[in-house]
């Protein structure tokens, strides 16, 4: 192509030189309906057996691809496990705080240092980061592990999800997972649906035979689930698989039960003399059957036999056994998820083993959380120019945690520190706060339209609330959440 000659001659402006990756980035066709082009997604198998699964378990590292390969089509047909991981994904709030990296305040000129301030917190903001995060988190979760490449200019950004079968972990650098790509894979006419740098390794895959290409780290992004094993990448809660099929079962078990204690038989005495001899002729028998028959429902059954009329009913208990079954299976699905089955419908203990078990969960996330930290921050030391470097800090701050969070970084301000972490847990990301700032008090002056707020300093002494502070719902049992629930104590 012309203009890939040029940006190879590098005979084009820095300028010149985005405008043709933006050109290759508009490009990259993930499927074409008119069918000169194939889908380049990965497919996966269809449903495994329960004791295809157990077999996986067993040498999970010789069925890492089957496994991962489970775990995406449960993730696709089953709402349960679908549910477990994007409840894992969506725990924290992804908020985070962009400060400079190593700072020498006595180094540093107050005009370079905004200068690079904003040239740093415009590339963050084009990035996306609180929805590319918590996607790798969610397909780290899925698949064992999320292999993706960079994808910026001076306008856009994001990461494509590669297919995990044809990468494979080969190096760690500065704390970070590096890969390689089986080149082999690919076919040369998809190579414009990746980066430019595929074309160069696709090259020297032709040129040498090594079809396992190293992706430049500048564009390279890999999050792994476990990080204390690096050869393989198996899901997390692959072994919780099996237990969908249980559940399965179990209710399959309930609907028969349920179907069988609905149903009921009738049973037509036929009359006989002492000899054991009808006292009807068959014909008759017959006629009366069918007049029997043509006045009862589908669920009921008609026979008829030389014994007294009677109506059967069969046992309940089998159904009632079928649903404690299913109960048992549901609540052992999420006890080897390690997550407490009252987030996810099962009925209520207290509040206050809630709470601890939650932060059980949120210590699992906040382990990749810390991966996608030092990825980010890897990128921003080697890519962004400039001698004054930025790191980006995400808040441990979950959707669960938010509100005593905001509280105690409000606290913190008090003591004239953590302006910006307080906003960012406000949700007010720290690119927006200089130009939020000047719209209310410059430009509409809402200090001026708008009365103060109502604080300690402004009330009077009867709107203050008196009383000792409610105790937290970590430190009462049951019955003192019970006294809580039903508001026992409101005229003492």
């Amino acid at each position: 192509m012309e203009d890939n000659a040029y940006l190879k001659d590098k005979l084009f402006t820095e300028d010149q030189v985005k405008l043709i990756f933006a050109k290759e980035l508009a490009k990259a066709k993930i499927y074409d309906p008119s069918g000169t082009a194939q889908r380049t997604s990965r497919t996966f198998t269809g449903q495994y057996s329960q004791e295809q699964l157990y077999n996986f378990l067993k040498s999970p590292t010789a069925n890492e691809k089957n496994l991962r390969d489970a775990s995406v089509y449960m993730y696709h047909v089953n709402t349960r496990y679908h549910r477990l991981l994007h409840y894992y994904a969506g725990i924290p709030t992804y908020s985070y705080v962009a400060t400079p990296l190593m700072f020498d305040s006595s180094k540093v000129k107050k005009e370079s240092f905004r200068k690079q301030y904003i040239k740093v917190m415009s590339k963050l903001e084009l990035m996306n980061i609180k929805e590319e995060t918590r996607n790798q988190i969610l397909v780290a979760l899925r698949e064992g592990v999320f292999y993706g490449v960079r994808w910026s200019d001076s306008s856009s950004a994001f990461i494509q999800k590669l297919n995990p079968d044809i990468c494979q972990i080969t190096s760690i650098s500065d704390g970070v997972f590096l890969f390689s790509v089986d080149m082999s894979n690919i076919d040369e006419e998809r190579l414009p649906c990746y980066p430019p740098q595929f074309e160069e390794m696709f090259r020297e895959y032709q040129k040498t035979g090594v079809k396992w290409q190293p992706v430049d780290p500048d564009i390279s992004v890999c999050i792994k689930a476990d990080r204390s094993v690096v050869e393989y990448s198996i899901p997390p809660f692959a072994g919780t698989l099996p237990e969908l099929y249980v559940i399965n079962d179990a209710q399959a078990l309930q609907e028969a039960a349920t179907e069988l204690d609905n149903y009921k038989l009738l049973v037509g005495e036929m009359d006989v003399d002492d000899e054991g001899i009808p006292k009807m002729t068959f014909d008759q028998m017959l006629e009366y059957y069918e007049q029997i028959a043509g006045n009862i429902g589908d669920r009921v059954g008609l026979a008829i036999s030389p014994f007294k009329l009677s109506a059967i009913d069969f046992s309940k208990s089998a159904a009632a056994d079928a649903i404690d079954a299913t109960a048992r299976a549901v609540n052992n699905f999420w006890s080897a998820c390690g997550t407490s089955a009252v987030l996810h419908g099962a009925e209520n203990k207290t509040a206050g083993g809630l709470k601890l078990a939650i932060k059980q969960d949120e210590t699992l996330v906040f382990g990749l959380i810390d991966q996608c930290e030092r990825q980010l921050n890897r990128w921003l030391k080697t890519s962004m120019g400039g001698s004054i470097k930025f790191k980006v800090t995400f808040l441990k701050t979950t959707v669960f945690n938010l509100e005593d969070m905001i509280s105690k970084y409000k606290e913190s301000l008090n003591y004239g520190i953590g302006k910006l972490y307080y906003m960012a847990a406000l949700n007010i990301p720290q690119y927006d706060i200089e130009g939020l700032t000047f719209i209310e008090n410059d430009v509409l002056q809402i200090d001026e339209l708008l009365k103060p707020l109502k604080t300690s300093s402004t009330q009077s002494a009867d709107d203050n609330k008196s009383g000792r502070p409610p105790e937290d719902e970590t430190d009462l049992d049951e019955s003192g959440e019970s006294t809580r629930d039903n508001d026992t104590n409101a005229n003492r």
